[in-house]
């Protein structure tokens, strides 16, 4: 069954790259692999429109160009190395699927073969998981029921950004205490554990808090947004989350990013800082919090969300047994 977009849908001033993620739709990608992937081409499309050039028209020059605005704005590795990826397969999906495919003026897997580690991109960002304490006082520190249960979804259940925001009333399961995750990011759905405290808080949100929000009649989501179906983008609960953290006195600046200027000279102002408590540290903080519990590594995989096929192999073997060991043994911070 092919996912429900339309190609006008997709925000991408070009219509080879509208008809590729189509395409990649339709073969199941989830939804937030296609937003990534359109994101990506979006950024290439205005890119070579700003240089004057076309996808059709592009050489395995104006590729490399891309590349290197990239590293200049300061991205990372692997966040290049996934726009590589991205174009790569639409320069594909050109030569093979369509009548202008002869006219490319590039090779597809050569841009595939890109070796991004030859250029000077930042270190990772290493987060350390937060402590029982100090995700007492993360709680304690948020601004409302809603942004508060949130983050106690995400320590509780590992769940990402995107997947906690996509998160529907259908997907939760008080009956079995457990949540579907039904599109995640990398892998198949899968199915998480949830304890009687936080099925609970779940419910009494549903029935007493929800209601407040003024899309709530209309929206499917479990956390709608004050004016919409739900918190539309990543950066919405980063910001809720960085609030937090700031009142609660846990938020540190962790490293920079320097961005480099087209004529080549570095500014001291033109830095992105990376920040100690994000979405992310949450959950982080949750897989950290299952290996202190001993926790089997299989179900600290399933949360990870691989993408590899042997990890994904592990979520089917889940049962109802591995669940309630979960629930036995893991004691969520609150």
């Amino acid at each position: 069954m092919t996912q429900d977009i339309e190609t006008g849908c997709f925000a991408v001033p070009n219509k080879y790259a509208k008809e590729y993620l189509q395409h990649a739709a339709d073969l199941k990608l989830a939804s937030s692999s296609t937003k990534t992937y359109e994101s990506n081409l979006r950024g290439y499309v205005i890119f070579l429109h700003d240089d004057n050039t076309s996808v059709l028209e592009a050489t395995f020059t104006d590729v490399l160009e891309f590349v290197e605005e990239c590293v200049r704005l300061g991205n990372r590795r692997s966040t290049i190395e996934g726009k590589v990826t991205t174009i790569s397969e639409l320069y594909k999906y050109i030569r093979l699927r369509t009548e202008e495919g002869d006219q490319l003026q590039l090779e597809p897997l050569r841009v595939g073969n890109i070796d991004v580690s030859r250029y000077q991109t930042p270190e990772p960002i290493e987060r350390e998981a937060l402590s029982r304490e100090e995700l007492r006082r993360l709680f304690d520190a948020f601004d409302s029921y809603r942004n508060r249960l949130m983050a106690v979804v995400a320590v509780e259940t590992g769940l990402r950004n995107s997947d906690l925001r996509d998160l529907k009333i259908a997907d939760l399961d008080f009956d079995y205490l457990q949540i579907h995750i039904s599109d995640p990011k990398g892998s198949k759905p899968y199915d998480v554990p949830i304890s009687d405290k936080l099925a609970y808080e779940l419910e009494f949100w549903l029935q007493h808090h929800r209601t407040g929000y003024a899309r709530s009649d209309e929206s499917p989501y479990v956390f709608p947004s004050q004016c919409g179906l739900k918190l539309e983008t990543n950066s919405s609960f980063n910001q809720i989350v960085r609030d937090a953290a700031e009142q609660a006195g846990l938020q540190e600046v962790i490293g920079e990013s320097q961005i480099q200027r087209n004529d080549g000279s570095m500014l001291e102002r033109d830095v992105r800082q990376w920040h100690r408590v994000t979405p992310h540290t949450l959950r982080h903080s949750f897989i950290t919090l299952l290996a202190d519990s001993g926790i089997d590594i299989s179900y600290r995989q399933l949360v990870a969300n691989h993408a590899s096929a042997e990890t994904t192999r592990e979520y089917t073997h889940l049962t109802e047994d591995h669940f309630s060991t979960v629930r036995d043994r893991f004691v969520p911070p609150r």
